[in-house]
């Protein structure tokens, strides 16, 4: 009987290390598009799959946001060249599934920024937009299926009435026809399902009417362009990238920036940073503004006595952080329960609990140290992020790469952070639709549903796949010896596998494979190697609340559990690494454990003496 040295799971991905002195239960450099689930395997990803029909444009998606109304109806919103659209699943019974657009003739260089606002006058929230000009656009989320028409008359889909499908009652009463840009006003009926307007030219059945965009210009002043919005306690934020100025709004009316002295509650202000601002966010109830490189600000409402008036004070407070650590922009902050995790220029992804924490001399919280060399050697320009399912995601448009940072808390509350390997995907905006991981094309318009737990390959077209090229590097073992020389003559391994899958196995004897390397394959089709399908054995391989990604490690029909054991001339060595490789469409595969049956060689590593 043969005792073999075997990893039985895999902790994470680090290249702060060095590939021969880090666990040897760590991916390292060189590994992409695998994946660590809960149990600790490493396995191939799912691929991304067209969400919607593909657009033959090379415009890329510059942002994109998930809105759940105040009314329960959920939207995903995206901009892209001079274009600002919806996608909308089901709207009056009408199964529609697809984007229709909100307005055009946006700047097309601009990133356009959102942020909701709600309005008492029409008992809705709005969604707001600023797209680098003097103005700010709001869209109310009004959408209706027509039924039929009259000259005069519009009969909507389904039993809910406009009010209830958003549109105005008080405000700008118009709609736009997305199919043909025609514009129709209405002037009656909006309790019902009967809808009077000026005129239905050009309306059929089954088209998807919007409330038209409001253009609110020049806010807050005339030739300020906005660049990023952001709202706090219904108090409009705008930040300029030409400007030093933060102008806010009263939380009555978004088109009103003035206040008074003392300042009555709910007034506007303006602030004046020393820098421009790079994003807003709401931390532990305050108002926090990241600016220019290497500062952060608070402004906080608080209560002040005027003889026998109360009034308020906006009290602004500047953190004067480590060079180079405020965000790099609004799109790689997330609000996480009472913190805040984003992308600094230095650059690093941090943590920030509170501006206090800075205040007492320390620093937000580094948690890309284990890959500073990957986050040091990245181009992130229009770097994008999102939160789902308990992981931090960051693209890295420029090369297309994305990055993932997983929190795992168990039972007793003990927290685990890892980061999972680089992913290959051309992705920069990110966003949770319907339970999804939405990702948007950094090269196109394109939508996609990311780690489709259907999928195997990546998706350009319905019938057009790509190949996922999935590489596990794992750290050289050296068995607890750096110097001696070791031997083995079998390597077993133990996974799961697709039938149609062959994996490269590539051991590299000493570093680089400097002595040697051996290669192997394991094939699917090998039936002696195979065991119970995992289908048949689902409850034991994917036990509750234990895949990540929302289910996006899932194995193929088919796929079964494998052993091997490989038989191979004995060579010595110090150190040994194994790659675990595939280059094709629809293939899956994952290793569970992994080890020779190693012993210190009889003869002594004379080579290196001196």
């Amino acid at each position: 009987m043969q005792k073999y040295n075997v990893v039985e799971e895999t902790l994470g991905y680090v290249t702060a290390e060095s590939q021969t002195n880090t666990d040897e239960r760590n991916l390292v450099a060189g590994s992409h598009d695998v994946l660590i689930d809960r149990q600790r395997k490493v396995t191939t990803r799912n691929g991304n799959t067209l969400y919607t029909d593909k657009v033959d444009s090379m415009k890329p998606t510059r942002n994109s946001r998930t809105w759940n109304t105040s009314t329960g109806s959920e939207f995903m919103i995206k901009g892209y060249d001079d274009e600002l659209e919806v996608y909308i699943g089901t709207l009056d019974g009408v199964e529609l599934n697809q984007f229709y657009r909100i307005a055009d003739g946006f700047p097309t260089d601009a990133i356009p920024r959102m942020a909701l606002w709600y309005d008492d006058g029409e008992v809705l929230d709005l969604l707001m937009s600023v797209w680098g000009t003097d103005a700010i656009y709001v869209w109310g989320g009004g959408a209706f299926v027509v039924e039929s028409t009259t000259a005069t008359t519009i009969t909507k889909e389904g039993t809910s009435t406009f009010a209830e499908n958003r549109l105005f009652t008080t405000g700008n009463k118009t709609l736009v026809n997305p199919r043909t840009g025609n514009e129709h006003t209405y002037s009656a009926g909006e309790d019902g399902t009967i809808l009077t307007v000026n005129n239905t030219t050009d309306i059929q059945a089954g088209d998807v009417l919007l409330q038209k965009i409001i253009t609110a210009t020049p806010e807050p002043e005339a030739n300020r362009n906005n660049h990023t919005i952001f709202v706090y306690q219904n108090h409009v934020c705008l930040g300029s990238d030409e400007d030093e100025e933060v102008f806010i709004s009263k939380n009555t009316d978004y088109t009103n920036y003035t206040f008074s002295s003392p300042r009555v509650a709910g007034d506007g202000a303006l602030l004046t940073l020393d820098d421009p601002v790079a994003g807003f966010a709401d931390l532990s109830d305050e108002l926090t503004i990241f600016a220019g490189k290497s500062a952060v600000y608070t402004a906080v409402p608080q209560d002040i006595t005027v003889g026998s008036t109360l009034a308020e004070t906006l009290k602004v407070k500047k953190y004067n952080i480590g060079v180079n650590q405020a965000a790099v922009n609004q799109e790689v902050i997330q609000e996480i329960g009472d913190s805040i995790i984003y992308l600094s220029h230095e650059p690093a992804v941090r943590q920030m609990y509170s501006p206090t924490e800075i205040a007492g001399g320390k620093d937000p919280r580094t948690l890309s140290n284990p890959i500073k060399p990957d986050m040091d050697a990245e181009t992130w320009t229009n770097a994008c992020s999102t939160w789902f399912k308990n992981a931090y995601y960051l693209s890295a448009p420029t090369n297309g790469r994305l990055y993932i940072l997983e929190f795992v808390e168990d039972a007793d509350g003990n927290l685990r952070r890892f980061w999972q390997a680089p992913q290959i995907m051309s992705i920069r905006p990110m966003n949770v639709y319907a339970g999804l991981l939405i990702g948007h094309g950094a090269t196109s318009p394109n939508t996609y549903q990311m780690f489709d737990s259907t999928a195997f390959s990546d998706e350009l077209d319905v019938d057009d796949k790509l190949p996922i090229h999935c590489v596990a590097k794992f750290a050289y073992r050296n068995f607890g010896d750096r110097f001696n020389d070791k031997i083995f003559d079998e390597h077993a391994i133990e996974g799961e596998i697709s039938p149609s899958t062959e994996i490269s196995l590539t051991l590299n004897y000493d570093f680089g494979g400097a002595t040697s390397q051996v290669a192997r394959t394991i094939d699917g089709s090998d039936v002696g190697l195979l065991q119970e399908t995992l289908e048949n054995t689902a409850l034991a391989q994917q036990p509750l609340g234990q895949q990540p990604l929302g289910g996006a490690i899932n194995a193929p029909t088919g796929a079964a559990k494998f052993r091997v054991i490989f038989e191979i001339a004995e060579e010595d060595f110090t150190e040994m690494q194994e790659v675990y490789e595939t280059n094709d469409v629809d293939k899956f595969w994952s290793i569970i454990s992994r080890g020779p049956n190693v012993s210190l060689s009889r003869r002594q590593n004379i080579g290196i003496k001196r």
